[in-house]
């Protein structure tokens, strides 16, 4: 209820690290029905097997696109929305000496 304030913002909760199994806390069962019934998303990553790790980012991004577009959702000053672009291929860590690419946003 805190975080989402006046508006209406974009959940989706994600269960991390879903390769180690064994160290489990909750079912994925359980956190399915927790997010269901605070109206939101679920989705299980693995930054390790990279499982779904994107899958989670485009759902995020996926609903906050149609709340900009229906307009329960107002963009910040200077900001022009989100745009989805499919991935068509992997881009490479920059070397070590290489810097980063500044955010866009």
């Amino acid at each position: 209820r805190e975080a989402s304030g006046d508006g209406a913002p974009a959940f989706v909760l994600v269960g991390h690290k879903c390769d180690l199994a064994a160290e489990r806390a909750v079912s994925a069962e359980e956190a399915a029905q927790l997010a269901h019934s605070l109206g939101m998303a679920f989705v299980e990553t693995s930054a390790r097997s990279n499982l779904n790790v994107e899958l989670a980012f485009q759902m995020l991004a996926g609903d906050i696109q149609r709340a900009l577009g229906q307009g329960t959702l107002a963009p910040h000053r200077g900001c022009g929305g989100i745009r989805l672009i499919p991935s068509q291929s992997r881009r490479r860590p920059p070397a070590r000496r290489e810097p980063r690419e500044r955010c866009r946003c």
